[in-house]
């Protein structure tokens, strides 16, 4: 793990899909990629494609129909963060002893002891290459970021699922 991690700025509009009544910028607290159980953090997509495509891979690999969890609320958040750590090349993830980006839940322990650290070290968020959608990426914003989080617009309530976006990884 580098001592100094090169910060990078990452400002924009990111996409987020959640059940419907969860705030655009609430934090989840269970196991996710960046983070265990208890730790806050809010990921996002570069767009809403990105944001299907990681829904679709997670139910995938939970053998959850997309059908069992519509309707969803699809939501646009603006964000201005300075300390992100850009983790979209494979060689950025290599120097920080991370394997390559697998859609399984399987790998998630060694990425959660990265994201952990980054966000003990000041990190607002890590972007990173979505594991659902080639070519495509996400951001994980932790608890030193979420105040530079602004909700856009209201969500948009999703009644069923949307097609599978187009480059799809399950």
């Amino acid at each position: 793990m580098p001592r100094d991690p090169a910060w990078v700025p990452v400002a924009g509009i990111w996409v987020r899909q959640t059940r419907p009544q969860i705030a655009a910028d609430e934090a989840i607290t269970y196991d996710a990629r960046w983070q265990r159980a208890g730790t806050p953090a809010v990921y996002l997509a570069d767009n809403e494609q990105t944001a299907w495509a990681e829904l679709y891979r997670g139910l995938a690999e939970r053998r959850i129909a997309p059908g069992d969890v519509f309707p969803r609320d699809l939501h646009h958040v603006s964000v201005d963060l300075e300390r992100v750590v850009d983790l979209t090349a494979e060689t950025a993830r290599r120097a920080l002893g991370l394997p390559r980006l697998r859609q399984t839940s399987l790998q998630w322990p060694s990425f959660q002891a990265v994201g952990e650290r980054l966000a003990a070290e000041g990190a607002h968020a890590i972007v990173y290459s979505s594991a659902a959608r080639t070519r495509a990426r996400c951001l994980c914003v932790f608890a030193a970021g979420l105040p530079r989080l602004t909700v856009a617009s209201e969500p948009v309530r999703v009644l069923s699922p949307p097609p599978p976006p187009r480059g799809l990884r399950t």
